[in-house]
């Protein structure tokens, strides 16, 4: 995954901009990678929680 894509990921579930997610960790590959992992884990929540709630 591109650093780009991991930007647009983690600003994709935080409700904040790229931008301010790429300004916030341009000299902090750490703590992107450190979003990444929660991005992952609340889509990995929501997909569960859609799932079921089809189940249901």
């Amino acid at each position: 995954m591109t650093r780009q894509e991991k930007i647009e990921m983690v600003a994709g579930t935080s409700n904040h901009p790229a931008k301010f997610i790429e300004e916030l960790t341009a000299d902090n590959d750490q703590l992107l990678e450190n979003l990444v992992v929660v991005a992952k884990a609340q889509i990995a929540n929501e997909t569960a929680e859609q799932v079921f709630e089809a189940m249901a």
